[in-house]
């Protein structure tokens, strides 16, 4: 602002003053904030530019009113508009007095030029524009300086956008020209001038305002992008011919059909019988075929076939989409893959014809034996009411552990393992020969190995959990071995590892379902046809209580003559590396 007040002290003295015409400057003020006041913005490289047609009106001011005038009312009109426009004064001030001296420089310019005789003619024309030009040079070079002091990063850019704005300043000056030109020669004709103004102005705003709105949209298009393949269900959108429109990223995955290949084909072409399967209610059927507005939303179970073979069992939700006037405009399927909640639901009827079976089988003899005891109990022989009451205490062992194994799996998927092992360090084995002397009590006519290598470190382990976990694996290996085969348990060390092998003689485990034994409720029998007891719970409880160890229960590669050997990992009490140092320093 000092400099301005500067240049027009400099103006004063180098110039004839003379009294001012209040109207012509008041004129020029008003004329000034208003066209600093008109701002036109344009993304120009990402970046905002705001161009204004103050140089019109600084133009026509040159050719019209003395210098000193020209330059007073820049200023005042300059901080008026920028005031309205700009709440920061430090701004308002550093735009005013470049403003107000670039247009001293340009009246000095024109004042100090050949004489031109007439006011508008050919060479107050050149010279004036020469003024301006300089006028541009001037805010050039000032905003630079500024922008080089205070923020340099911004200097580049800024570079880039000069151009731009010498070439609009210019086309501005060439306007003003127009406009004194008009004034002088034919003052009614002047407004008009301010028509393609108007127009251009009116045309930037709502070229403005329609990319702000493209923006939007194209922010709202790829937000809905990102829900649309990021969710886990399928979505597809259908016109009112049944032309696919949206096929996100899930369907891409369900079918093996990229979006490439569907959009903008008839869904039936798409989805033809060998992709999707149902019964004579689903196939070929859509909701979009027989539209109305009693049928919105509809749900059908199907079948979707992946180009790779593979089927998964979905359920479909169309909604169908209407105008105003009710007439169906498209239907949004929505496909969510229910194979895993359809096998959950298998495995949980599987589940309690197993429990309601394991639960059935030890309650028969007790009911039965404690019926004999209550009826006949003081006719038999002391060894027969030995035998029926150690028969009911047996199976009533067998039911509270089925109950236990229950209970147990409920704290499991409630994350509380951690709270249910506490282990310490333990010696093997001893443990292993109780557990095999158990088994061989009650497997007489099966033969039942153990052996341990020598040199074997205790494990660090929760005894009671470990003998559970060996236990239910003895117990498989006696249930699915035949009666004459034998079963071997064997306990060594490989580095900081502790392990014990179950090995039987039994049909194996098919390749396929080598990880499907660990999950719960998981059996390989038919719950109506099987031959052997269980719930398929001891293996994934084993494999959850051998991790909270920091060990693991895993299924060894099958050996060529057959059998399952399964081995339970456990972490060595003391490290290999602990028992080397101790030797080194013992």
């Amino acid at each position: 602002m000092l400099l301005g007040v500067a240049a027009l002290g400099g103006v004063i003295l180098l110039t004839e003053v003379q009294a001012p015409d209040l109207g012509p400057l008041l004129l020029l003020v008003a004329a000034v904030a208003v066209a600093e006041r008109v701002e036109l913005r344009f993304t120009f490289e990402h970046s905002d530019i705001a161009i204004t047609l103050v140089e019109v009106a600084i133009t026509a001011g040159l050719l019209l009113v003395a210098p000193t005038e020209a330059v007073v009312a820049t200023g005042l009109g300059m901080m008026i508009g920028q005031a309205s426009r700009v709440p920061d004064l430090v701004k308002v001030s550093f735009n005013t007095g470049q403003a107000m001296v670039g247009t001293a420089v340009a009246a000095l310019i024109l004042h100090f030029g050949p004489s031109i005789g007439p006011l508008v003619n050919g060479r107050a024309v050149v010279l004036v524009l020469l003024g301006m030009a300089l006028y541009v040079a001037v805010n050039s070079l000032a905003v630079l300086g500024l922008l080089t002091l205070a923020e340099p990063s911004a200097r580049e850019g800024l570079v880039g956008q000069l151009p731009l704005g010498a070439i609009s300043a210019l086309g501005n000056a060439a306007i003003g020209v127009v406009l004194a030109a008009l004034l002088v020669v034919q003052p009614a004709l002047a407004p008009f001038i301010l028509v393609p103004a108007a127009a251009v102005y009116l045309a930037a705003r709502g070229a403005r305002r329609t990319a702000d709105l493209l923006g939007r949209v194209r922010i709202d298009r790829d937000r809905l992008t990102r829900v649309v393949d990021g969710t886990i269900d399928g979505i597809l959108l259908l016109d009112r011919d049944g032309v696919v429109q949206v096929w996100n990223a899930a369907m891409e995955e369900l079918t093996g059909l990229s979006a490439d290949r569907v959009v903008s084909r008839p869904v039936a072409r798409v989805m033809t019988e060998s992709v999707r399967e149902g019964d004579g209610e689903v196939v070929g059927r859509w909701l979009i075929d027989e539209a109305h507005e009693g049928a919105q939303h509809r749900e059908f179970d199907a079948r979707i076939r992946h180009v790779d073979g593979t089927a998964r069992e979905v359920r479909e939700n169309h909604s169908l989409i209407f105008d105003d006037r009710g007439r169906c405009t498209g239907d949004v399927v929505v496909i969510r893959d229910v194979s895993r909640q359809r096998e959950l639901e298998r495995l949980r009827g599987d589940f309690v014809a197993r429990v309601s079976h394991e639960l059935r089988t030890p309650l028969t003899p007790i009911r039965g034996f404690a019926s004999v005891l209550l009826r006949k109990g003081d006719q038999l022989d002391p060894a027969s009411r030995q035998e029926a009451l150690e028969r009911i205490v047996e199976r009533s062992d067998h039911l509270a552990a089925v109950v236990e194994d229950l209970l147990l799996v409920t704290r499991l998927d409630q994350r509380e393992v951690d709270e249910l092992v506490h282990p310490v360090p333990t010696d093997l084995g001893p443990l292993l020969e109780r557990v095999v002397d158990h088994f061989r009590q009650r497997e007489p006519g099966r033969t039942i190995a153990f052996s341990a290598s020598p040199g074997t470190g205790e494990a660090l382990a929760d005894p009671a959990r470990t003998r559970q976990i060996v236990t239910s694996l003895l117990d498989n290996a006696c249930r699915y071995s035949p009666e004459d085969t034998p079963v071997e348990v064997t306990l060594d060390q490989v580095g900081d590892d502790i392990r014990v092998r179950v090995i039987d003689s039994g049909p194996g485990i098919p390749r396929e379902n080598r990880q499907a034994i660990f999950e719960q409720f998981h059996r390989l029998e038919d719950p109506l046809t099987m031959r052997t007891g269980g719930v398929g719970l001891g293996l994934f409880i084993g494999r959850r209580l051998a991790a909270a160890m920091h060990g693991g229960l895993d299924l060894d590669e099958p050996a060529a003559a057959g059998g399952s050997t399964f081995v339970l990992r456990l972490p060595a009490a003391v490290p290999v590396a602990g028992i080397e140092s101790r030797d080194l320093t013992g």
